[in-house]
């Protein structure tokens, strides 16, 4: 039984190596064969893991069969419609595959844990910026492992003797620190090239400038992270807070600034190899990530190994890398079901909104079109709200709107919006898997979470949004 596993398990990564492999060629060489082959792999892995997945892994797969099987009796092109679902699955897969062999390289750097620790052991007064910021900046490379990574050192650092025995100063801390983590997590979705929202948005939205994408998202970002900040602040005023202004136990030496350093120069270089790809060969920086990102974990972990074996430091790396692709690839089981069976139902039902369809709806509408678009970033976040995944609503509204000018809605302006409300919607999705991970270690339910601790800031973030959106179109006409 067991060596049954062990080969499902190496079938399992093969088939997610050829998913990455594939996609990239396809972007390249724009072979037929490279799609078949990335939608092929898509299907052999999941039939691999379906006996492993939890059961919102079942639920997503149900519904994916359900659409394909309808879409094939009653779509005039449904062979079409269904291939083109998969591709979109194997891409985001890929893409989610590729990008989170950093992580793997991340977790076994002590680079990471320094940062950790310098981040944990703040004076209240800045403890939520350098929480969130410094949060935002690991999950570039850690994506959801940075939830886990920094919670853990936040419920190690406080505990009710570093409170002075008074658990609801303990637990302010612990609302405190985890928000600011699961903010800063969310944020970056907003603006990095490395997020799955990126990737969706580019491939549902043509016609949007990376140029131009870029810029806004970092400004929108920023604003987004100041009003946590603020919101921070208004609820635990100075004033309030007493005796919670003391620090959480500080080690023997305060700990240096360095390791934030090297990490800020480290994430920039990757993002900047990213983007200088993507120009240099004229490719979307997603594709140029699913390059990058593999070759910056094995030289990452072949920079972790040097000291101790320099001449043995590729072959080390490339063995640990390998070993990590096996453990970490069926691992993902789950979030690669969630994750490509909700691109692929999102790409299934757009086929079924044709441009006539969308025409019709928004001329019964009688809305100018900033606050038709306003709406419909408001329903993406309203239906995240209740446990329908931002994919799936981004995809449809994406695809949906193929010809975004006709209707007098600019692409910038839809996909500045809806990347903003994605990340709003991480912090109080019941579903997602940042509320979830926050709610487990934080010992609440994600009611708590994503309405008590992070509503204000989601509430507040949507008109953010609305503001912003209605800013960015006055200023793009």
């Amino acid at each position: 039984m067991a060596g049954l596993v062990r080969i499902r398990l190496i079938c399992s990564t093969v088939a997610v190596v050829v998913i990455i492999i594939a996609a990239i060629v396809g972007e390249f060489t724009a072979l037929p064969a490279a799609k078949t082959a990335a939608a092929a792999a898509t299907v052999v892995f999941m039939l691999l893991e379906a006996v492993a997945l939890t059961r919102g892994g079942h639920i997503m797969l149900a519904f994916c069969l359900a659409a394909t099987v309808v879409t094939l009796a009653i779509h005039p092109h449904g062979g079409e419609v269904v291939m083109h679902g998969l591709n979109s699955a194997a891409f985001v897969i890929g893409l989610f595959a590729a990008v989170s062999l950093l992580r793997d390289a991340a977790e076994t750097s002590p680079l990471i844990q320094r940062c950790g620790d310098v981040m944990v052991r703040q004076p209240p007064g800045r403890r939520y910026t350098v929480l969130s910021v410094g949060s935002h900046l690991i999950a570039v490379i850690l994506n959801f492992g940075v939830l886990t990574l920094l919670g853990v050192m936040v419920q190690r650092g406080n505990t009710l003797d570093a409170a002075g025995g008074d658990q609801r100063i303990a637990d302010i801390r612990k609302q405190r620190m985890m928000t600011a983590l699961l903010q800063g997590f969310a944020m970056m979705t907003v603006w990095s090239p490395l997020s799955v929202s990126f990737a969706v948005m580019q491939a549902a939205i043509p016609g949007v400038d990376l140029a131009h994408l870029l810029p806004v998202q970092g400004v929108l970002t920023v604003l987004l992270l100041l009003l946590g900040w603020a919101i921070d602040r208004l609820t635990f005023p100075p004033g309030l807070r007493g005796t919670i202004t003391t620090p959480l136990p500080k080690p023997a030496e305060p700990p240096s600034w360095a390791p934030m350093g090297q990490l800020v120069l480290l994430v920039g270089s990757v993002i900047t190899a990213v983007l200088g790809m993507a120009w240099l060969l004229d490719i979307r920086p997603v594709i140029s990530a699913m390059v990058v990102v593999p070759i910056s974990a094995w030289l990452w972990l072949a920079v972790q190994v040097w000291h101790s074996s320099p001449l043995l430091a590729p072959v080390l790396a490339t063995r640990r890398l390998a070993r990590r692709l096996e453990i970490s690839m069926p691992a993902f089981r789950t979030e690669f079901a969630v994750l490509g069976g909700a691109t692929f139902f999102g790409a299934v039902a757009a086929a079924y909104l044709t441009p006539s369809t969308i025409a019709d709806l928004l001329a019964h509408v009688a809305l100018p079109p900033i606050l038709l678009t306003i709406a419909l970033v408001w329903g993406m976040m309203v239906a995240a709200r209740y446990g329908v995944p931002q994919i799936v609503s981004a995809t449809l509204i994406g695809n949906g709107l193929s010809g975004l000018a006709t209707h007098g809605i600019h692409p910038l302006v839809l996909t500045s919006g809806l990347m903003g409300a994605w990340a709003l919607s991480a912090c109080t999705t019941p579903v997602g898997a940042a509320t979830l991970s926050i709610a487990r270690q934080s010992g609440v339910s994600t009611k708590v979470v994503g309405r008590d601790w992070n509503g204000r800031f989601v509430l507040s973030g949507s008109v953010v949004v609305a503001v912003w959106m209605v800013v960015l179109r006055a200023f793009l006409h």
